[in-house]
């Protein structure tokens, strides 16, 4: 039990870790609040997410950082890894400041015109779908990578390299649930889109908490794991 409240607590400790347990009561709480077509849960649900909005607020400077630590990506294994690797860094820089007007309006101390209030809310979702959907590609990427090295570590090895290829394989399980992970919230992320973007608007609110819920509890399983299974 001890161990438990240890790995518990560190999850809260760290702000990516508390971030998803908050995430997880947001649609936790909406999705009952939809199923029970309860305002006040829905509410709490809404509350939550505006309070994840306001702690992203300040990630301006740390993921300044990262880009910049990760530059051109020259440390990559090849030219479309770099590439995307930049690509996703650029997408979620400029997610950012955006996201950041669009809060500033919201509460009223950015003045725009409703037509750009709503230009400007739709890029937002844009620039989260793409982040993901590049996140997936990645992902995919590291997949194939994976796979390659399990196939290699089995041919040039007498006994098949036993410990190394079991450790393969949870990270490719891993991935291939992060992979399932991501198009979670693809699907979610493009939800929010307009009327007319893909699927914009067509999959109910019940639904999209649903999914949310899903990815939630996978993003907080997928935590433990990684802590358990790759020492």
């Amino acid at each position: 039990m001890s161990s438990a409240i240890e790995d518990i607590c560190e999850l809260l400790d760290s702000y990516n870790g508390r971030d998803k347990v908050v995430r997880l009561a947001c649609y936790a709480f909406k999705l009952y609040g939809c199923v029970h077509n309860d305002k006040a849960w829905q509410a709490a649900g809404s509350r939550l997410s505006g309070a994840r909005l306001i702690l992203r607020l300040f990630d301006d400077i740390p993921m300044i950082r990262h880009t910049y630590t990760y530059g051109l990506g020259r440390h990559e294994s090849s030219t479309i890894a770099a590439l995307l690797g930049v690509l996703a860094n650029t997408v979620d820089q400029a997610f950012l400041p955006v996201e950041k007007a669009c809060w500033l309006h919201e509460v009223g101390i950015l003045k725009l015109k409703p037509d750009t209030a709503y230009v400007l809310e739709t890029f937002s979702t844009a620039l989260w779908a793409a982040s993901l959907y590049i996140s997936l590609l990645q992902t995919g990427r590291s997949i194939r990578q994976l796979w390659w090295s399990r196939d290699c570590l089995q041919t040039s090895s007498e006994d098949g390299g036993a410990d190394a290829r079991r450790n393969l394989d949870v990270r490719l399980v891993l991935q291939a649930i992060t992979a399932g992970k991501l198009c979670l919230d693809i699907t979610h992320a493009v939800s929010c889109l307009p009327e007319g973007w893909l699927w914009g608007e067509k999959i109910g609110a019940t639904k999209v908490a649903a999914i949310a819920t899903t990815s939630s509890v996978i993003g907080i399983a997928m935590y433990f794991a990684r802590k358990r299974l790759l020492k």
